[in-house]
């Protein structure tokens, strides 16, 4: 059982990959078998079909929950900004491909959000502090999309820079970065 479920991991793993680099119609069973080294049939013992392997790269690889051990609000801030920036670093490649293919696949974005949103409450509850309750859900859906699509945007530009820039931004303390506008807005004003 141990071979099945390492080829299985291998399958998802290559074809992450090559549906984060060509998306869902540029992807075919064909090269995703050829990556694993297996036969296209054999795919099919694991899975029942692309659909279905592809639902299979969505799922995060690497979930990270926050520590929050303060009430101090910056800690509290940092501790989730970190945290999610490390779920999106570690599950780069899912992050992709739900960015690129949730308007043609719906069901991506509500498998997406019962695995990271629902299940981690830390940033509602986090915004919902800062705030002193005063955010309303569509303000703290925007919040929370609008930190996710940043980091996202940041760790892809991060990845691009080293191709296409000389002088690389320094982005070791994107956390900090990030908690601050969150924390003293725009102006960055402590």
């Amino acid at each position: 059982m141990g071979l099945q479920s390492d080829t299985k991991k291998k399958i998802i793993q290559e074809a992450r990959k090559l549906f984060a680099e060509r998306g869902y119609n540029g992807a075919t069973t064909a090269e995703i078998a050829r990556r694993v080294e297996v036969s296209e049939a054999a795919l099919y013992k694991h899975f029942s079909g692309k659909k279905d392997i592809f639902l299979a790269c969505i799922t995060p690889s690497v979930f990270v929950p926050p520590k929050m051990n303060s009430d101090h609000n910056p800690d509290l801030v940092r501790d989730v900004i970190k945290a999610r920036v490390e779920v999106i670093r570690s599950n780069l490649d899912s992050f992709n491909i739900l960015f690129r293919e949730s308007p043609n696949h719906p069901e991506l974005a509500k498998m997406f959000m019962e695995q990271i949103y629902i299940q981690d409450k830390s940033m509602e509850q986090l915004l919902q502090k800062i705030s002193n309750g005063n955010l309303t859900p569509v303000q703290s859906l925007l919040y929370e999309l609008g930190i996710t699509s940043a980091i996202w945007s940041i760790l892809n530009f991060e990845k691009l820079q080293e191709e296409i820039i000389s002088e690389k931004l320094p982005l070791d303390h994107m956390e900090d970065e990030i908690a601050d506008v969150i924390l003293y807005g725009l102006l960055g004003k402590k």
